[in-house]
């Protein structure tokens, strides 16, 4: 029976096809993964055969499921879906927690950076902290980056040569919820965890100087260049209103707003180029060897100024040095590039470890050496007859927590971070893949177990 893991996923669009992708290279390695919404996993880890979880967070939430899977037989492993930033040795053991860390059989890091920060909180562990790097980052490779080429063409038919800005205002258009949970921690007068208020502070910060910044270019630039169309497109934690009302009150057809119909990765594709704002998008944009700009909110580095994210991008601090660049690429015919010096190449290696690999070929070795106590497991109840009635208890519990437990803002953010999966879209998804990497999709038993988990592996 093949060894299986199961991988978690929280934010859909962000996450989900460097998922696909790591499910089909582990399954043409001989293994059976599932994938799902964490909370799907976690409802159904009762049933599931005993295999290996996957985590994309190590904080203090995730202690009590993983101690509920562990009782259960499964074994884990951890990864820090933001540590590529977030990776600062004074705030490991708050993004790391050391109960977390004594129940994972592996850390997987996105490079050695995070592994050197992660190991002065967690000495002599050299042989449980890995550096790995991050699947996302496999997507922006040859001839991964094929997958988008549907919505490249899409998004060129519909508008043109553009600027693209991906919004990262995580915190400060945060959904209310979230927000507040920021803003509690912010205002605490006497905290145990310093670092992490200065964390938070910071890029709270830093998002309303970018936001002031973005505010004052937008409200004359389009209108003093109508021929340069600019598209903005939201962070998937971000609340919408705020930037629907933004364009509407400038009232330029050549600022749009565009919704989540083509992933952002096809935007950064299709642009003359980007403009972020310490955001993980500068480095995707590099990646797909499309030119880049970073806006720094001031001249002084803050807590969270990203040094990898800051070598592969332009530089400007303010609204006229980004219009002089602007104009010099549409009028001028002067274009910038992001070539990287010998340092900033060893600097940016340092951090992704998988630049020249994929990041399952790396992570295969680890998840080979893990035992499972009871490897002929079998998933309980999974067959049609069940998955009818566990289909229809889950309908049941939607509409309850709908109607009881759940605010309006709450459902709006739960949504926002995943608004679904069937079985068909999982397909499809699959397929594509197997297009670009030259694998037959009929070599796969691809199925959804219970609801909302769905599995792959070789026939």
């Amino acid at each position: 029976m093949k060894k299986r893991i199961y991988s978690l996923v929280e934010i859909k669009s962000r996450e989900l096809n460097g998922k696909i992708l790591f499910s089909i290279q582990m399954a043409n390695k001989g293994y059976s993964v599932v994938i799902g919404k964490k909370k799907s996993l976690y409802e159904y880890a009762k049933y599931f055969r005993k295999g290996i979880f996957f985590f994309k967070g190590m904080g203090p939430k995730n202690i009590k499921p993983m101690q509920e899977l562990k009782k259960l037989g499964h074994k884990i492993v951890g990864s820090d879906e933001e540590g590529l930033v977030m990776n600062m040795a004074e705030i490991i053991p708050l993004r790391i927690d050391k109960a977390c860390f004594k129940l994972v059989d592996y850390f997987f890091t996105v490079g050695n950076v995070q592994k050197r920060n992660t190991l002065k909180s967690y000495q002599n562990e050299y042989k449980k902290i890995i550096s790995t790097g991050n699947p996302r980052f496999d997507l922006m490779k040859k001839p991964m980056r094929g997958l988008y080429n549907d919505s490249v063409k899409q998004i060129k038919k519909e508008y043109g040569k553009f600027i693209f800005f991906p919004s990262k205002f995580t915190m400060i258009n945060a959904h209310k919820k979230v927000k507040d949970n920021f803003l509690k921690v912010i205002k605490q007068q006497e905290t145990k965890t310093p670092n992490y208020k200065r964390c938070y502070k910071s890029d709270w910060d830093d998002q309303i100087l970018i936001k002031k910044k973005l505010e004052k270019f937008f409200k004359y630039f389009p209108k003093k260049y109508p021929n340069i169309k600019i598209l903005i497109k939201k962070h998937p934690t971000e609340k919408e209103e705020y930037w629907r009302d933004l364009v509407k009150k400038i009232n330029c057809k050549n600022l749009i707003f565009v919704d989540d119909k083509y992933p952002t990765n096809a935007y950064l594709i299709a642009a003359e180029f980007s403009i972020g704002s310490n955001c993980h998008t500068s480095l995707e944009s590099f990646f797909f060897e499309k030119p880049t700009i970073n806006w720094r909110a001031s001249k002084q580095d803050s807590y969270l100024t990203s040094k990898v994210i800051r070598a592969v991008s332009k530089e400007l601090l303010d609204q006229k040095e980004l219009e002089n660049v602007c104009k010099d690429w549409f009028f001028r015919k002067k274009k910038f590039k992001n070539n990287l010096t010998i340092s900033k190449k060893k600097l940016l290696s340092d951090n992704i470890e998988n630049i020249n690999n994929f990041s399952a070929t790396i992570q295969k070795k680890y998840f080979d050496k893990i035992v499972l106590s009871n490897l002929n497991s079998y998933d309980k109840y999974s067959n049609k007859f069940s998955f009818y009635i566990l289909e229809i208890i889950r309908k049941l519990k939607n509409v309850y927590y709908t109607i009881y437990k759940t605010d309006k803002n709450s459902a709006e953010f739960y949504k926002a971070k995943f608004d679904g999966l069937n079985l068909n879209e999982y397909k499809h998804l699959i397929k594509k893949f197997c297009k670009l990497m030259n694998l037959n999709f009929d070599d796969y038993l691809i199925k959804e177990i219970y609801p909302g988990c769905f599995n792959i592996e070789k026939k």
